[in-house]
Parts: C-alpha cells; sequence; structure tokens
C-alpha cells in the first residue's frame, strides 16, 4: 500500500513528540486502519494514520533511542495492538536529530523493526503481521537572525512532508517526515522471521491548506 494519510491529530502527536525530546530521539507507535480516501480526485485504499501513542519510558540520545523499560514498553504496545474502534497497530515511528539527520532508515532501525515482527509474530509459524510502516522525523534546529512569525507550516514534496514550527520568533524547528513500508517472510526455521524488502510511502495531509 503506497499512500498514507496523516489525519491532523496524529501529525500534531508526531511533530510535539520529536519537538519536545529535542535534541534526544523519539519514538512510538502508529495508530490507525486501512480506508478508501479521495486524494487527487480518485479514490485509493490507503492507509491512515489516526494516532501517533509516544513511548513515555524510552532511553533517549542524541543519535539513538532504545524501548527503555522492557515491560512497561510490552505493556503498550498490548495496549495500542488491542485498540477499539476498528483501529490497529500499523508500526511506529522515530526522530533522527542534528545537522546530519535524514529521514531514511537506517541499519540500526530495521534491526528494531524485525526484532518488532519477531515480538509480534512470537509462537507463530507463519508471519501473521508481515507489514511494518515506519515513520522518520529529521529535525533541526533553526535560530533565525530576524523574526518569523510563530505558527505551523507544511510543505508536501512527491513522497515526504515538511514541517516548519516556529515557536519563538528567532527559534523554530525544520521537520521533514519519510514514511518506509518494510516487510518480513519466514527464515525457514520455525518461529524465526527475516526482512523481505522495503519501499518508500507517498505521505498526504490533504487537509492543510496554506495560509
Amino acid at each position: 500500500m503506497e499512500n498514507v494519510v496523516i489525519d491532523p491529530a496524529c501529525f500534531v502527536g508526531l511533530v510535539t513528540s520529536a519537538v519536545e525530546a529535542y535534541n534526544r530521539e523519539t519514538n512510538g507507535f502508529l495508530i490507525g486502519a486501512e480506508r478508501l480516501r479521495r486524494l487527487r480526485s480518485a479514490q485509493k485504499d490507503v492507509a491512515v494514520l489516526k494516532a501517533a501513542y509516544p513511548i513515555q519510558t524510552a532511553d533517549r540520545k542524541v543519535n539513538w533511542v532504545a524501548n527503555g523499560n522492557g515491560r512497561a514498553f510490552d505493556r503498550a504496545r498490548h495496549a495500542v495492538a488491542n485498540s477499539h474502534g476498528g483501529l490497529d497497530l500499523l508500526g511506529g515511528y522515530h526522530s533522527h536529530t542534528g545537522g546530519d539527520a535524514h529521514a531514511g532508515l537506517s541499519r540500526l532501525d530495521l534491526d528494531y523493526i524485525l526484532d518488532e515482527f519477531h515480538a509480534m509474530n512470537r509462537g507463530l509459524e507463519e508471519p501473521a503481521h508481515d507489514r511494518w510502516l515506519e515513520l522518520v522525523l529529521a529535525i533541526r534546529r533553526r535560530e533565525y537572525s530576524r523574526p518569523h512569525e510563530v505558527r505551523w507550516t507544511l510543505s508536501h514534496y512527491p513522497r515526504k512532508l515538511g514541517a516548519r514550527v516556529v515557536l519563538k520568533p528567532t527559534v523554530g524547528f525544520d521537520i521533514t517526515l519519510g514514511g518506509y513500508w518494510v516487510y518480513c517472510q519466514k527464515d525457514g526455521r520455525p518461529g524465526a522471521f527475516e526482512l523481505a524488502g522495503r519501499e518508500e510511502a507517498r505521505l498526504h495531509a490533504p487537509w492543510f491548506e496554506p495560509r
């Protein structure tokens, strides 16, 4: 599924989570559902992200983020995976910080996602969960030489989204959001799985109207 729509509440959760934790990385779960939505005058099957749940017990550093308290993380995963209202655990998100931050997946990111596949498919011969959506937020702090208006703005790129959050006239954050579908398959051993490829998603925020 190529297209991903980020609803307003989820978008706010993603951006504020990254800004709050800066200059440490942040991470969390993505909750949503597959829906039929109109995009660019055509009805399409899309993944709609309804909420972003930050992991409050995460161990945050400048260049990486880990789950921290294992039992607390498992409680959070079970809570979001069994949410009501037709919503599902679709994947997760995390931020990359600093001047060299990029909205792409690192080798450590892929290892983390593989661990999630093993956790969600534990005890199964074949993977019941074989697709994971990971959003990466590359965030950089900006100091402006001339005053800027305090507000949020959003930019659409061919696949990614960009956000500028100006918190004070002289301080803001530039954020680039990239999304990636990651797949897994059985690796030949009972109960063991391996990554089976990835593709970049196309992110949409159709509710946003520049002012």
